[in-house]
């Protein structure tokens, strides 16, 4: 088979490796690592991953198809959702399997893969990247995967929730904080989106206990110290 059909044929995969050449071209793993390799120095293939090659541009495309479950949030979906003007400075996707390598290099992209709890892998969906997909956190689960696994300032955070005000279902923030059953998140969560506008107080009224919540000082100096007292924060 030559090399054009084969990557005509390879194209209809996001990621593909030697399992994938060996089915194509009907041989083994060894030689379809030998061909892997050389349409990799002729610069017709991209790596990704080791073993791992892919005809996509963007990093954001390949990321999700290295490990699965996995999606991508943080400050990179803020970006995409428009809620942040700044570039972030890697791609974070979380997933419930352990990679070994934690950070890998496309292009000018980091990827970064953050492994958690399946528990945590919830309210995300398939959106298109150029001809393939990619998983994404729902708006309202990146806001709360960036407070919860502090994957972007607190400054472009509370940003994000202004600016996307008209976007952010707060039954849905309610919903997904309740999930992870953490009440002095829940009291994070409501100072921040309290501080940004946003009053989740009595959603969360009753699930809320008496303990307070200790913050740095140079958190609290980013939030509305008039909410403090309704969210039981105590500045250290």
């Amino acid at each position: 088979m030559n090399a054009i059909k084969l990557l005509s044929q390879l194209k209809k995969y996001p990621v593909f490796g030697a399992e994938e050449v060996a089915e194509i071209m009907d041989c083994n793993k060894r030689y379809a690592n030998l061909v892997l390799t050389r349409l990799y120095h002729k610069e017709a293939i991209k790596k990704t991953d080791f073993g791992k090659y892919t005809l996509c541009n963007l990093a954001q495309t390949v990321a999700t198809h290295l490990v699965k479950p996995s999606y991508i949030t943080g400050w990179y979906a803020l970006r995409i959702y428009g809620l942040t003007e700044q570039l972030p400075q890697q791609i974070d996707v979380l997933t419930s399997k352990k990679k070994n390598k934690r950070v890998i290099t496309f292009g000018q992209e980091r990827i970064k893969y953050i492994t958690v709890d399946k528990k945590y892998l919830f309210e995300f969906f398939s959106e298109v990247s150029e001809q393939y997909t990619m998983n994404l956190a729902s708006i309202e689960k990146t806001l709360i995967d960036c407070l919860y696994f502090d994957l972007a300032p607190l400054s472009v955070i509370i940003q994000a929730i202004k600016t996307g005000q008209e976007k952010i279902s707060l039954d849905k923030i309610k919903k997904i904080c309740l999930k992870l059953k953490n009440k002095q998140f829940l009291k994070k969560t409501g100072t921040v989106f309290d501080s940004s506008g946003h009053d989740l107080h009595k959603k969360f009224k009753k699930h809320l206990d008496y303990n307070s919540l200790l913050m740095d000082k140079k958190i609290c100096g980013l939030l509305d110290k008039s909410k403090f007292r309704k969210w039981r924060v105590k500045c250290r």
